[in-house]
This record gives structure tokens, C-alpha cells and sequence, in this order.
């Protein structure tokens, strides 16, 4: 039970990491689309801040002034970005319900 208990808190941080990745990029396209100087920079302040949204939160407030200018290509790699985060969301979310289920069934003490 120890070893499943590992596998579920390992995949748990693999989705969370992936899903930091895919803000990173989604971020980065957006800040590059809107003619924002040093898009990878704006990329790592969108996960900044206190509880992980907080620089996220920053740069959508401040990214209105710019308009997007985006082509079919751009927009199908944001769409595939978006994809890959909603996945990896669902992969902490399973991981997590397992977790949970894993410890309150009392195959492992805390």
C-alpha cells in the first residue's frame, strides 16, 4: 500500500507540474500575440505570487490595454495548450480522489 500511496502522490505533482507548463506557454503565446515585450517573462510572473494565481491574475488585469492579433496557426496551438491544462487538471483531480479514497479506507495509516 506504501508504493500505491507514492504513485499517487508522484502523479499528483506530475499533473500539477504540467499543468504550471501549460500556463507557462498559454501565457507566453498570449503575451507574444499581443506584442508584449519579453513574453517569457510574462510567462514565469503569470506563476508567481502567493497562493500560484496571483501573478496570473496580474497579468490578465494588465494585458486589456493590448488588443490580440492572433493567426490560425497561433489559435490552434492555444487550443491545444488549453487542451493539455485541462488534462493535466483531470490527472490531479483522479490522482487526488484516489489519494483520498487510498487513506479514508484505512489501507494506510497515517
Amino acid at each position: 500500500m506504501t508504493a500505491l500511496l507514492i504513485i499517487l502522490v508522484f502523479a499528483v505533482l506530475l499533473g500539477a507540474a504540467s499543468l504550471a507548463f501549460q500556463i507557462y506557454r498559454l501565457t507566453e503565446l498570449d503575451a507574444s500575440c499581443r506584442n508584449l515585450k519579453h513574453p517569457k517573462f510574462w510567462g514565469l510572473f503569470s506563476l508567481s505570487g502567493n497562493n500560484g494565481s496571483g501573478g496570473l491574475i496580474l497579468y490578465l488585469i494588465g494585458r486589456r490595454k493590448y488588443p490580440i492579433t492572433m493567426t490560425s496557426a497561433q489559435c490552434q496551438t492555444m487550443i491545444s495548450y488549453k487542451q493539455k491544462a485541462g488534462i493535466s487538471l483531470g490527472f490531479i483531480a483522479v490522482s487526488t480522489i484516489l489519494l483520498i479514497v487510498l487513506v479514508l479506507s484505512g489501507g494506510f495509516s497515517l
